[in-house]
């Protein structure tokens, strides 16, 4: 019985929660899942500053997403700090982070922008967005700042200054002429919230608190000036395939990741498959042991087998 009680105890002393994981594939060419938090890495050399190109203010390393047993925790780090960049040719007087959208709905980004199917983050209180309130905003549509921020006016128009450059555009988990975007027209790049429903607050995280959850954009070399972290309520987003971006208000820079939220098993539901899981692994055991007296072998020996 020595099986069960260990069984028991796994049971007792473990922690299931819901997942966010890194998607793999042709999805996600650049997503990482490493020590429990899902990362995107930008190119180091694709954020646009006045004239130059590569690791000024608006440069961006990457994104980081966890989740653990009551929240979603979010991480950015970047050479842009949350307060913006003083310019006073742009609307306030300053130029910094865009709204952090979530797209669940499988349809490319303008699509669920005009049909409302959005989740959107305003974190940056100092930006131009829509909707009054910091916090987590469900029922979504998105629009462009770039022009009231001296920025780009489409993606291309980005895409090809920073490849004139000699530099490497880049979105992270996506390339940077990825049809999920709308690439031409102009001011094209949405990257705001218009209009949504407030569902949630957020709490910020400080860079310690990050660590202590375990972030670590050194890892892949990704040393921005800043760290930006918050928090929310996990109950807040559905489960399912999603991909998520920012851009920065001019979109002199930006990045997506993908990943997946998992269904969690009810309690119930969970119990009774780890208890049946369990059972089939004693019955296995005593199998297996019965097998090995009808060998011939001693109970000794039978240990081979477990």
């Amino acid at each position: 019985m020595q099986v069960l009680r260990n069984f028991f105890y796994w049971i007792a002393t473990t922690t299931v929660t819901l997942c966010l994981v890194a998607v793999t594939g042709d999805r996600a060419t650049a997503g990482v899942f490493y020590n429990g938090w899902n990362y995107a890495i930008d190119s180091f050399d694709d954020g646009v500053t006045g004239n130059s190109v590569g690791g000024g203010v608006f440069e961006f390393y990457g994104m980081a997403i966890k989740e653990d047993a009551d929240k979603i925790i979010i991480a950015l780090n970047a050479n842009l700090p949350l307060s913006g960049f003083a310019d006073a040719n742009a609307e306030g007087g300053s130029i910094t982070w865009g709204d952090l959208f979530f797209n669940f709905s499988g349809q490319d980004f303008n699509t669920a922008s005009s049909n409302g199917n959005l989740f959107g983050i305003r974190f940056a209180a100092e930006n131009d967005s829509g909707v009054p309130y910091l916090g987590v905003y469900s029922d979504v549509t998105a629009k462009n700042v770039t022009e009231i921020n001296p920025g780009f006016f489409n993606l291309t128009h980005y895409n090809n200054y920073v490849e004139s450059e000699g530099s490497t555009p880049g979105m992270g988990d996506l390339a940077a002429t990825d049809p999920y975007f709308e690439q031409n027209g102009r001011w094209t790049i949405l990257n705001e919230i218009e209009t949504g429903n407030k569902v949630g607050d957020i709490e910020f995280q400080s860079e310690l608190a990050l660590h202590q959850f375990g972030v670590d954009f050194s890892n892949f070399n990704a040393n921005g000036n800043y760290t930006i972290g918050f928090s929310f309520d996990r109950a807040l987003f559905p489960v399912g395939d999603y991909t998520a971006h920012i851009f920065a208000e001019c979109a002199n820079d930006g990045i997506a990741i993908q990943g997946e939220r998992r269904k969690v098993p009810e309690p119930s539901s969970l119990m009774g498959l780890l208890l049946l899981a369990g059972l089939a692994g004693v019955s296995g055991k005593f199998r297996r042991r019965s097998k090995s007296f009808d060998l011939g072998y001693s109970s000794d020996c039978s240990r081979s087998y477990r």
